[in-house]
């Protein structure tokens, strides 16, 4: 029998086997960690675990009171959409109480004092209200920056203010709803 009627082998079953067992002992490790989260009482704030979720149960018992201007309309309009899964509570429990502001500040200037870039800043301090007794469950403030650039031409010029306002109250009612459900959800 010569050598070349031997296998080769050149190292290739020896790293099959190993990658085998990282997997396996990854696989081992693993397991007992989503068993133990499993058993902890975790759940998914916006799961579908149908009636006893965050998501569905204790944000359908906010009242959204009403917020000044028209990007404060928007901002509530996105928390309503947010909030109310299966329409709005006859009776709540609880009342988000909010005001919006907002300012502009030139970032880049030219020669001639004109700007060319520009920062939006949103504000949303806002409130968490038990409806029974009008006492403060949980107060905090929501704020987003949003860079554009400023044009020229009048039309691109407000579509893109616009632009920047759609944004900023997207995120604040975003950062809104996951720190009001997660508040609630620390109350259950």
């Amino acid at each position: 029998m010569s050598s070349s009627d031997l296998p080769t082998d050149n190292g290739h079953n020896g790293r099959k086997a190993g990658v085998r067992r990282r997997g396996l002992l990854a696989l081992a490790l693993l397991a007992p960690a989503v068993l133990a989260t499993a058993a902890c009482g975790f759940q998914p704030m916006y799961g579908n675990l149908g009636a006893n979720s965050i998501g569905t149960a204790e944000l359908q018992q906010v009242e959204i009171g009403g917020i000044k201007d028209r990007y404060g309309q928007k901002l509530r309009n996105l928390l309503i959409d947010r909030f109310y899964a299966d329409g709005r509570p006859a009776a709540p429990r609880y009342r988000l109480e909010t005001v919006l502001t907002a300012s502009e500040q030139k970032l880049s200037l030219q020669k001639d004092a004109t700007a060319t870039r520009a920062q939006l800043v949103v504000n949303a301090p806002y409130q968490l209200i038990d409806a029974a007794t009008g006492a403060i469950l949980f107060q905090a403030n929501a704020r987003s920056y949003i860079s554009y650039n400023v044009l020229e031409q009048q039309y691109g010029a407000l579509a893109t203010v616009e632009n920047a306002y759609d944004r900023a109250i997207l995120e604040i009612s975003n950062e809104i709803t996951t720190r009001v459900a997660a508040q609630l959800g620390r109350k259950l």
